[in-house]
Order: C-alpha cells, then sequence, then structure tokens
C-alpha cells in the first residue's frame, strides 16, 4: 500500500477545500464554536462500501472498476458486472492545424487508502502536454483534474472535445441536471439520432441497471461555436458518443488550461435496506405519541400505536420540529424527547427535517447571510412562524454549522437520522465571498456548481448519522436531481413534487413517460432506493401513482388515510419473503409472463417454493380484458393457487390462462401460491 505524502496539485483536494473553507474572511468579531468544527470529516471507510483497490493503473471500489491510460481520464468502466464504455474517454484536440494524438509520459500511485487512491499521470501530444491528478473515493466518485500545457510560448486551439463513447446497449437512458419544475424532460430514453444541450453541470447516460455520471462544477474555460450546442449524445450504430465541446472558437494558448471534471459508475452500493424496508410515514409532529386514532371499524387506539401494527418502521417529522426554518433547534425540547421514546418503544425510527435554506430570523442571520447564501439571491420562501428563508450555499460556513448542529441534536435527542429537503443540490451560485463564481472574459460572473462541496456536507451528515446508529437514516427529497456524487450518501431518496403542481394530463405517461420513470425514479440503476411522491392535489389519482411505482418496485409513500393498501404489501412481503426472490421487471418478463394486450405490463418477484407475486398494471387509456399465460416451467413453478392481494381472497387454481380485466392506470397484485396437499 503506497503512503507517499500527496504534493498539492492545482485541483484542490477534499482536505484543502476544508482549510480554505475554515480560513475563509469570517464576518465575526467572535469566532463562533461550530465554525471549523470537524463534525463528520473522517478518514474511515463508511459502509456499505469496501476498500479502495489498486493494481496497475485499474482502480477497484465496490461493484465497479476503473482503468485509466495515457490520459488521466477513464479508458474502461465496469460495473453491474458490464464494461460500459466502447473505448477510453479522451480528448479530442487540434491545435496549431493538427490533430493531437497523446502519448503517455508518465503514471504513478501518488497515494493510496482504503478510503481513496491518488494516481498521477501526464501525456504528450505535439504542441501541448496533458498533466493531471485522478482522485477516486471509496465510493466511486473519481475527480480528474487537468493541465493542459503549451510546449512553446504560444499555441492555437482550433478544438478541444471531450468524448465519452457508450455502448449503444448501455446507453438506453439519460438524466441531465438542473431540469425544469413542472416536468420530467431532463429524464428520458437517449434519442435515436442526437441530443444537444447547452452548458449542463450534470449527464449520467446508462439503462435499467447501470450507468456513468459525468459532472463538471462549471464552464469556465469553455469557449464552444455555439452556446446552445455545448454537450451533444449522439448515436452512431454500437457507440453512442456523449461530446463535450470546451473549445469549438480558435483559442491562442500561453497559459495553461485547468479543467476538472468529475465521473461516477452506478450502481454505487446495494439496494438493501430499501425504501420497502424503511417504511415510512410523514406524520411527525409534537404531541403525536398522545393522538388518538379511529380506524374504520376498530376502537380508537393511539396513532403510534395503529401505525405501528401496520408495519411502520419511519417516522419523518417535518420543518415545523423547529420554529426557524433549516435550523437545529427544538420548539419544544421535552415533547422532543417524548416523542423519541414513543417511537422507539415501538419500534420505530424518529428522522428530523433539515433543508437548503437559512432564515432571516437566525441568530446568524446578519452575520453570515451574505457570505452564506447562493448568489443572486434565491429562495425568499415564507414559513411559519413568520419568517423568509433563502437558499444556502454549502461552499460557504453554512457546512460547518449545519455538521455541527446535526450532531449535536442526534446526540441530545436520540433520533434516528435526518430527512433532507434539497440539500444534496448543488445549488448554481456566484458568491465570490465564499469562493464560488469565476470570471468570465467579459468581465460578468459565471455560475459554480458546487459538488464537491455539497458531496462533502452529505458525506458529513451520513457519516454523523452512521457514528451514532449503524441502521440510522439519511432520506433525502430531491426532485429532478439525481446528482450521484452527492445522493450516493443517501440511504434513500423520495422523488417527485416537481410534477405535483401540473394540470391531470390525459394519461400519466404524457407527464411521467416510463423511460423518464426508469431513468429517475427506479432507484435501482443509481444504486439508491426510490420511493415515488404523491399529493392527493396533484395530477394522478392514488392508484394511478400506486401503479407506476408497484410496476417499477417501489413505493409511494403512505400517509395514515392511504395506509391500508401498504400495510397488506410489507405483510406480504414479509411473508414471502421478498428480498430472497427474484425481481423479473415487465421489460424482461416476456419469457416468463405472455400477455393477450400489449398495454398490460407485468413484473413479478419469484421465489420457487413459494409462489410468485405478480404486478398487473394497465398503461393503456381504455379498460382491457386480457389473458396472461405463465411460464411455470421457466419460473421453476409447479401447481399454483391465486392469491388476490387487494380483496384479500382466494381466487382458485392457476390454469393454462390467468383471466384480466383493468381499466386505465389500474393495477393488480396476486400471490401465486404453491398449492398445499
Amino acid at each position: 500500500m503506497h503512503r507517499k505524502p500527496a504534493t498539492i496539485f492545482w485541483a484542490l483536494t477534499v482536505g484543502t477545500m476544508l482549510w480554505l473553507m475554515q480560513t475563509l474572511p469570517v464576518p465575526s468579531e467572535e469566532r463562533p464554536p461550530w465554525l471549523g468544527n470537524r463534525a463528520g470529516i473522517s478518514d474511515e471507510l463508511l459502509a456499505p462500501w469496501t476498500p479502495v483497490e489498486v493494481k496497475d493503473t485499474t482502480i477497484s471500489v465496490w461493484g465497479r472498476s476503473y482503468s485509466f491510460g495515457p490520459l488521466p481520464l477513464p479508458a474502461e468502466v465496469t460495473t453491474a458486472g458490464a464494461e460500459i464504455l466502447a473505448g477510453p474517454v479522451t480528448l479530442h484536440c487540434t491545435a496549431d492545424g493538427q490533430p493531437i494524438t497523446w502519448s503517455a509520459g508518465g503514471r504513478s500511485i501518488v497515494e493510496h487508502f482504503p478510503t481513496r487512491a491518488i494516481l498521477r499521470f501526464s501525456a504528450q501530444g505535439g504542441p501541448l502536454r496533458c498533466e493531471g491528478e485522478v482522485t477516486t473515493e471509496f465510493d466511486g466518485m473519481i475527480r480528474c483534474g487537468l493541465r493542459l500545457v503549451p510546449v512553446a510560448d504560444k499555441i492555437t486551439i482550433e478544438n478541444l472535445i471531450l468524448e465519452i463513447p457508450f455502448k449503444s446497449k448501455h446507453a438506453v437512458f439519460m438524466h441531465s441536471w438542473p431540469g425544469r419544475w413542472g416536468s420530467a424532460a431532463n429524464s428520458h430514453a437517449v434519442p435515436p439520432v442526437e441530443w444537444q444541450s447547452a452548458f449542463k453541470p450534470f449527464v449520467w447516460i446508462g439503462d435499467y441497471e447501470r450507468g456513468l455520471a459525468w459532472f463538471c462544477e462549471s464552464d469556465e474555460n469553455f469557449f464552444p461555436a455555439s452556446l446552445n450546442r455545448v454537450i451533444r449524445v449522439r448515436r452512431d450504430g454500437e457507440i453512442t458518443h456523449q461530446r463535450v465541446e470546451l473549445i469549438g472558437k480558435a483559442q491562442t494558448v500561453s497559459q495553461p488550461l485547468r479543467y476538472v471534471f468529475g465521473f461516477q459508475a452506478t450502481p454505487v452500493k446495494p439496494l438493501q435496506p430499501d425504501a420497502w424496508d424503511y417504511r415510512i410515514v410523514h406524520v411527525g409532529r409534537y404531541g403525536l405519541e398522545k393522538q388518538m386514532f379511529s380506524p374504520p371499524g376498530q376502537a380508537p387506539k393511539l396513532l403510534l400505536d395503529y401505525l405501528a401494527e401496520a408495519g411502520v418502521k419511519t417516522i419523518c417529522f417535518h420543518e415545523h420540529w423547529s420554529n426557524i426554518q433549516n435550523y437545529p433547534q427544538a420548539a419544544r425540547p421535552e415533547e422532543l424527547h417524548s416523542l423519541v421514546e414513543a417511537c422507539h418503544k415501538r419500534n420505530i425510527q424518529l428522522l428530523l427535517y433539515f433543508g437548503y435554506e437559512m432564515s432571516n430570523i437566525a441568530p446568524e442571520w446578519e452575520k453570515y447571510a451574505e457570505e452564506c447564501l447562493v448568489a443572486p439571491r434565491a429562495g425568499g420562501y415564507k414559513r411559519q412562524p413568520e419568517q423568509t428563508a433563502y437558499i444556502v450555499c454549502y461552499r460557504s460556513h453554512w457546512q460547518d454549522f449545519l455538521a455541527a448542529g446535526i450532531e449535536r441534536i442526534i446526540r441530545e435527542f436520540d433520533i434516528d437520522g435526518v430527512y433532507l429537503d434539497g440539500t444534496s443540490e448543488p445549488w448554481g451560485c456566484t458568491n465570490t465571498q465564499h469562493g464560488c463564481g469565476y470570471t468570465r472574459p467579459d468581465g460578468s460572473i459565471g455560475p459554480t456548481y458546487p459538488f464537491y462541496d455539497t458531496r462533502q456536507m452529505m458525506k458529513r451528515i451520513y457519516t454523523i448519522v452512521k457514528h451514532h446508529n449503524p441502521a440510522g437514516q439519511v432520506n433525502v427529497h430531491q426532485s429532478t436531481c439525481m446528482v450521484i456524487p452527492t445522493l450516493a450518501f443517501a440511504t434513500s431518496y423520495w422523488d417527485g413534487e416537481q410534477l405535483q403542481s401540473v394540470a391531470r394530463p390525459d394519461s400519466p405517461t404524457k407527464l411521467l413517460p416510463l423511460e423518464a420513470f426508469c431513468a429517475e425514479f427506479m432507484g435501482r440503476n443509481w444504486g439508491v432506493p426510490g420511493e415515488l411522491l404523491w399529493y392527493a392535489n396533484g395530477p394522478f389519482k392514488w392508484e394511478e401513482a400506486v401503479s407506476m411505482a408497484l410496476l417499477h418496485d417501489i413505493p409511494v409513500r403512505p400517509n395514515v388515510d392511504r395506509l391500508e393498501l401498504f400495510r397488506r404489501l410489507w405483510r406480504l412481503f414479509d411473508e414471502f419473503d421478498r428480498h430472497a426472490s427474484q425481481w423479473i421487471p415487465y421489460w424482461q418478463s416476456s419469457g416468463v409472463v405472455a400477455c393477450s394486450h400489449p398495454e398490460i405490463k407485468v413484473s413479478l418477484y419469484n421465489r420457487p417454493g413459494n409462489g410468485c407475486i405478480l404486478v398487473a398494471v394497465n398503461v393503456g387509456t381504455e379498460e382491457i380484458q386480457a389473458d396472461l399465460t405463465l411460464g411455470l416451467s421457466a419460473l421453476g413453478q409447479s401447481d399454483l393457487t391465486i392469491w388476490d392481494v387487494l380483496t384479500d381472497k382466494e381466487i382458485g387454481p392457476l390454469g393454462e390462462k390467468m383471466p384480466l380485466k383493468l381499466g386505465p392506470w389500474q393495477h393488480a397484485i396476486f400471490w401465486l401460491k404453491p398449492r398445499r396437499s
């Protein structure tokens, strides 16, 4: 294991960034105790990840490996058992009228620990030399710092393009960020010909099981021919090219050009436990442990008892646990202690809300607002009690404030984790007071998307939670923002609020196509368990949202009034032992189940010896009557009887065909049980 001290390269390491954050000018005469604290800062390997391994120029982490060629960029990426690239990630360059061919100049291991490895590269390309360091962390995030150095006093670069060549069979879906509120359009199938966009700081391309994300904090030193065609994704037979145009207009260069690119292959960690295991409801409030509830047809009982009996394992307590938005101070401390104790007696975890804002009634507002908020100022949300909250940037000192506050609250109240609202989003920011933004050639300030600092915030929170309780949760609410270098440190995510204010479409897939759901909402391809968000006043009926979710093996987070279905499903999955089964999604089920109508989609859980659970959904706009035919031998099953989960009734033995009648976006759930003699 190599333990050479890492020399400081121009691309800042995480440690250097933290040091800089702690030495930023503090707009205060007195240094508060939280400033510069090290809560959650650790160089330990966190579960469930495995140590970083290095062999020559191949780096392996949990579930993935990256190999490197002459450039400080991935040459091969293997994830979920498949090599997804068609060739090395490379820089296509023309300088002084000649295309550049890169040749290796030197490679070395600078640092290797269980949590990270740093490799150094140099490559020669005619009038240019490419120098760089690649840092790979245990969750598979790799940071590639490049410096293009002109060999002569001055050269002209006519074009410079970063290219990521995917095998087309793995380039099925894509997700880019930022998205747009009111739409799922930033998650979709890879177009059959070409997709093009202005600069976006994050693009992920992959399939149902895996993918690769590219990200970049800003477009500094980008000189594209057209601002609207910086990123292009183009299919060319068996290869799908993602191209990022760094230089499209000739630039005369006499000083080094610097770029930092991030990559991360997905899935980032195992999917167990998942959202089905966490069983989350969003009902936290002061006095909940004393509140009575009258279930239909039953005598009144304590609501907490009803939730525990139904199978609830997690309760989220939203922002009103504190009188100040996103502030680590309980409004009613004694009542919070009482609630935590009551939840723990029933083996229910309690998560408290933290978010992405700073309130103008926070005691720190006057001294820290200008330095800590994103610029231009954003948010301005009215909260209760009366206050206005603005979006904060975690490149600022507010990272220290939040980390220290969460650690203190967890210790004081013995909570089981946090529910984070937007905390994982690296909001675009031009606030130069804390190091965001860059100066463009015309003197204006371009935005920075602080991936690495937001990632550090998330990593600190995950570390704090897991130190207190290894089974604790970091549940993240985000919408349109599957930014995996930050979201890797979530135990699960809740997605869908971006669609809740939209008018109802003719069909749910008009607003949320199946391709978008597979790309963004399913979680399987990311390695972070997902849940679908549903509001009663949103565009989807409850049954429609449940149909969409169940088809993709994720739950809709229920409220108390909608708990009955999930009570049944939780008990069903426990009895069936879902984790011991094989999930066969609708895009792979044609070999084991056939339907007489193409708009009936079927996903199933198969466990030979214990039958299979079948989820059928009509994704069409008309009522459909169809027949299902199961390939029992292919499933390793025989002699099954049909149990209707929704009615909790036995239908009878499974015959040659299984008749089915479903209205538009209706679902049916059956447990096909082995018949017992």
